[in-house]
Formats: C-alpha cells, sequence, structure tokens
C-alpha cells in the first residue's frame, strides 16, 4: 500500500499544480505518515457498515479512519471484525438501519 501511494504521488508531482492535485498530495502525505514503518491490518468499508446494519451514508471518510483505529485492538487481538464494528458504530452513534421483518414462506 505505502508503494502504492508513493508511485501516486510521484504521478501527480508530474502533472500541472493545480487545486485536486494539492489535495491528492496533501492526502497521499497524509496517509504516508499515518502508516510510515507499519502494515494496514484492517480496513472497514461503507459496504460493510451497511452488512452490520448501520446507515453508511451517516459515516464520513474521517468517521470511517475513525472506526477503523478503534476496532484494530479487538480485531488483531481477538478476531472480532464484525462485533468490534458494530461496538465502533455504537460508540460513534452511528444511525442503525431499519429492521425487516422475518417473512416466512410456504
Amino acid at each position: 500500500m505505502i508503494t502504492l501511494l508513493k508511485e501516486c504521488a510521484e504521478y501527480i508531482r508530474t502533472h500541472p499544480d493545480n487545486g485536486p492535485s494539492e489535495k491528492l498530495l496533501d492526502k497521499i502525505q497524509l496517509e504516508l505518515s499515518r502508516n510510515d514503518g507499519y502494515a494496514v491490518v484492517l480496513t472497514v468499508s461503507r459496504e460493510d457498515i451497511i452488512s452490520a446494519g448501520y446507515v453508511a451514508g451517516a459515516v464520513s471518510d474521517e468517521a470511517l479512519d475513525r472506526i477503523a483505529e478503534s476496532m484494530h485492538e479487538d480485531h488483531t487481538e481477538y478476531g472480532g471484525y464484525w462485533a468490534a464494528l458494530k461496538d465502533a458504530c455504537d460508540d460513534m452513534r452511528i444511525p442503525t438501519l431499519p429492521k425487516m421483518p422475518n417473512v416466512i414462506t410456504q
């Protein structure tokens, strides 16, 4: 991941400077500084938020980062990804999706 981010940063530097390029470079630099010397062991997607029963639209990119950070210890030490995801969403007060009624068909 770090190698890919460095390659992307180098590619962006070869293009004319503009607002979006500067913002992308800032994001890449932030991510590289966060992961400097460390391996990424957990990623959280909005699809995972939905699968866990929460409203993904209520989760910003920054909130996704905070959720992953708060989950890391539970996930890596105990292997409970879904339980850790639900705990993190509850802690951040992410709204839950409406419960679907169980329909029995014969």
